[in-house]
């Protein structure tokens, strides 16, 4: 009797004691993937599941790279964890590859590790064929010439006079911004720029027309197997120089998958004139409307009316423009209320309206502005069916004949006539106050000329035409 009290009474003893000695550690690590391969740039999230004795928070978890310079690492911080019960937790571990090379991640949970060998390269195109176009001040939003710059390697068939290629492989497709004097290329510095300053390149991006979407800026084409996929830029720069007739371009690029891929050019570069070229244009309009906007600018200094002169098809209301039409913002004595007096209008500098010196007997230039994060265009504009020209100096001449007018537009076309017709006027103030009118966007199958509807423009990548035939590729 004795021993079986002894017994009950020590079994809880000893059940106290081997509770008592369970050690806090980690018995077994495991990891999703624990030979790494990465591209330069990129980041790898590791899930790591550690499997316990005792109490979790004693488990300490850290992680060691070997070399760091090839490779970093950091365990995400996690949130307050409720494991009542369980056996296991997890962390993630994040990798950042940052060099060629191969080192190790070494994940540590109490005394117990996983070893994760790491392989770092980085792709690197040498590039030897060019097409290099100069399509000018293509880009409204900008005053310098946009060229469109094609490298290629030399697994691809370049035909210039044809604008064709053929080939597989990757090539780099960029859009950059010189300098309005310049046609060649020139030697420099050349980062990624959204604003299309002058000396840098445009970052890729999509825009969506008619349910079509359109490739902008800069890219990586990749032709396999018939196939062919883009891979956007966001971020990087190259470099331009030259020995003897040889053009050497170099940089490094950061795609949308924050890999970081390098390339060398070296070849010729020719340069072919894609500039839109000046030319005279003598509409004849026959009808138009006029449109008083009151104090347009709330600066008490004079009153702003908006000219529409069209020809005999154009409707303002309809979706599609039929003719041309001539759009002019004038800004009068503020006592006008129902008529442009006769005088001489003159377009004001950039200088003039950047200072918003919107006085009598001045003409708004065309240009662009933001409202909600959207940009739309406002002042003094030509459209026909295919293109538009904005127009950025000029003068008009009102007398009891009509108006005489003669605009110029950024690359030197010039808009010019007479108009003495008559033009149906509106008081609108309410409507207008603080608009423009729609506009439509530079290209063919122009729509969106509704009346008083703000429409977005382009701000940039308007070349969105197939720069090549892409010979035996869908």
């Amino acid at each position: 009797m004795n021993t079986i009290l002894k017994t009950i009474i020590l079994c809880p003893v000893f059940l106290l004691l081997f509770l008592s000695c369970t050690k806090d550690d980690a018995t077994s690590l495991s990891v999703t993937e624990q030979d790494i391969s990465m591209k330069i740039g990129q980041s790898d999230t590791l899930n790591v599941t550690i499997n316990f004795t005792g109490e979790q928070s004693k488990v300490q978890v850290t992680v060691t790279v070997s070399d760091n310079t090839i490779a970093s690492a950091t365990i995400l911080p996690t949130q307050t964890e409720t494991n009542q019960g369980s056996s296991s937790f997890s962390r993630s571990v994040v990798i950042k590859a940052i060099s060629i090379g191969t080192t190790s991640v070494v994940i540590h949970a109490g005394s117990k590790k996983i070893t994760c060998p790491t392989t770092i390269t980085q792709t690197s195109l040498l590039l030897n064929q060019s097409i290099v176009m100069n399509y000018g001040l293509a880009v409204e939003t900008s005053d310098n010439n946009v060229f469109i710059m094609d490298l290629f390697p030399e697994t691809y068939k370049v035909d210039l006079s044809s604008e064709s290629i053929s080939g597989t492989g990757q090539f780099i497709h960029f859009e950059s911004f010189f300098p309005a004097s310049v046609s060649s290329m020139t030697a420099g510095t050349y980062p990624d720029n959204i604003y299309g300053d002058v000396n840098t390149f445009l970052p890729g991006g999509t825009t969506v027309e008619n349910g079509q979407s359109n490739l902008y800026g800069t890219y990586i084409v990749t032709i396999e197997n018939n196939q062919v996929t883009n891979t956007l830029i966001k971020s990087g720069q190259y470099t331009v120089s030259f020995r003897g007739t040889t053009i050497y371009i170099e940089g490094d690029l950061t795609t949308e998958t924050d890999e970081i891929v390098h390339f060398i050019y070296s070849g010729p570069v020719s340069v072919i004139d894609k500039t839109e070229k000046p030319e005279v244009v003598n509409p004849q309009f026959t009808k138009g409307e006029f449109f008083y906007a009151g104090d347009f600018y709330n600066m008490g200094v004079s009153s702003t009316f908006f000219a529409y002169l069209e020809t005999q098809n154009v409707d303002l209301n309809s979706d599609t423009l039929d003719g041309e039409v001539l759009i002019v913002q004038f800004d009068t004595e503020a006592y006008c209320t129902n008529n442009i007096p006769a005088g001489t209008y003159k377009v004001l500098t950039p200088s003039e309206f950047d200072g918003y010196s919107v006085r009598p007997f001045s003409i708004v230039p065309g240009n662009f502005y933001f409202y909600q994060n959207k940009q739309y265009i406002a002042g003094s504009w030509y459209y026909n069916q295919t293109s538009r020209k904005r127009l950025i100096s000029g003068t008009v001449v009102i007398d009891n004949d009509g108006m005489k007018y003669t605009f110029y537009d950024r690359i030197g076309s010039q808009v010019t006539g007479s108009f003495s017709g008559t033009l149906d006027f509106r008081s609108n103030v309410s409507s207008l106050k603080g608009q423009v009118k729609s506009t439509p966007s530079k290209g063919t199958g122009i729509t969106g000329f509704s009346s008083f509807v703000k429409q977005q423009t382009k701000t940039f990548g308007p070349i969105h035409e197939k720069k090549f035939r892409f010979i035996g590729a869908k």
